[in-house]
């Protein structure tokens, strides 16, 4: 399509260039034919007569035919003449073709300089105005969303660091108390043993996702794949969110082959997998199942995928929510300082590893089931 608007272009800028030259030869030709003839009729008689008889005394000091050679360079001259005004509007044509490429330098620095308003051209290079039209609106756009994630990553940024000083100070506060009541009952050491342990795995959560903000979109994700077992894997993943499973009455299902071979960078993938799985974790209605489902799909043109999905029952999620639920700094919990409240950065970093593995992430919700889809490429001859 691109081809095709460019190669519009060309020929119109083309027909414009070479009409307006050729339109101008001709009436050049014609007004010079004219007042060619007008002057060889009216003015060449007696400008003829007034050179020979006044100028160089006629017959008795210059016969007609030395006369006659002593013009013979008229017709030379007007055919230079007329040769001088074709070559002028040539190089007219020739300039304004140059002028063209002024246009777009000057459109280009505009975009670079972001200059105001849109892209002017003259009609000729109205697609080529389009356009640049175009690029300079992504660019705004990009730049809008670019300036926006920066002040909302600002933002998060403070409001972490102001949530870290809440399990902080409760843990300051709680050990100073064990620290200077010693006669406390056990039970009661105990218990606040027990609050400032979980005080400090929060404190712990809130500084890793501190230095994901700070890190995130600094560097690309690198993939190294190697060959491993997935159903091992899988398992191993689930079994990091038993104690959290239990703690919310979650069951945790694993559905899935006794062996896997698949072909993926398996650090990366378990990060995407305890991401979408923290997620699930944290918003299943209590006492209901998480379920994990992975496999190898075979597609029509025989390629094939490893499948992850993670499935939980709970609130259902609208499907505007689920248009930006894997926008960087998106949080389905309005309320930043819950305890579940994260930077929304996880189901982010999720599809970002997915698609560097050429892959991607879908999120599907319907009647409180919300499924999580993964998929990694395989090749088409992993499953041999």
């Amino acid at each position: 399509m691109a081809s095709s608007a460019t190669s519009t272009q060309r020929k119109r800028l083309s027909r414009a260039i070479a009409g307006r030259t050729i339109a101008g030869i001709v009436a050049f030709t014609v007004v010079f034919a004219v007042a060619f003839i007008a002057f060889d009729l009216f003015v060449k008689p007696q400008l003829s007569n007034f050179l020979y008889y006044d100028v160089f005394g006629g017959y008795e000091s210059m016969p007609w035919y030395l006369y006659d050679t002593f013009t013979m360079p008229y017709l030379a001259i007007v055919g230079v003449l007329y040769a001088v005004g074709v070559f002028l509007f040539i190089r007219s044509g020739i300039n304004r073709a140059l002028s063209y490429f002024d246009l777009l330098y000057g459109s280009i620095e505009g975009i670079l300089s972001k200059r105001e308003g849109p892209i002017a051209l003259p009609p000729e290079l109205s697609e080529t105005a389009q356009a640049l039209n175009v690029v300079k609106a992504e660019g705004e756009r990009s730049e809008r969303a670019a300036k926006a994630a920066e002040e909302r990553k600002n933002e998060l940024v403070v409001y972490l660091a102001h949530d870290i000083k809440t399990p902080l100070t409760s843990i300051i506060g709680y050990l100073t108390l064990l620290e200077e009541s010693p006669d406390l009952p056990v039970d009661v050491r105990a218990r606040y043993t027990g609050i400032t342990l979980a005080k400090a795995y929060r404190l712990e959560e809130l500084l890793d996702e501190f230095f994901e903000i700070t890190r995130y979109n600094l560097q690309t994700i690198p993939i190294e794949r190697s060959r491993f077992d997935g159903a091992l894997f899988v398992s191993q993943v689930i079994e990091e969110f038993y104690p959290l499973a239990e703690g919310r009455s979650l069951s945790l299902v694993f559905d899935g082959p006794d062996e896997l071979p698949v072909f993926a960078d398996a650090g990366r993938v378990a990060r995407v997998l305890n991401n979408v799985l923290k997620n699930a974790v944290a918003y299943a209605d209590a006492g209901t199942e998480v379920r994990v489902r992975t496999g190898l799909v075979v597609a029509p043109d025989g390629f094939v995928w490893w499948e992850l999905t993670v499935t939980d029952r709970g609130r259902e999620l609208s499907p505007e929510h689920l248009e930006r639920i894997f926008e960087k700094f998106f949080r389905a919990d309005a309320a930043r300082g819950s305890d579940g409240g994260g930077a929304g950065l996880g189901l982010a970093i999720a599809r970002e590893i997915a698609r560097a593995h050429g892959g991607d992430i879908y999120a599907t919700s319907d009647a409180g089931l919300t499924s999580f889809t993964v998929w990694i490429p395989q090749g088409p001859s992993v499953a041999k």
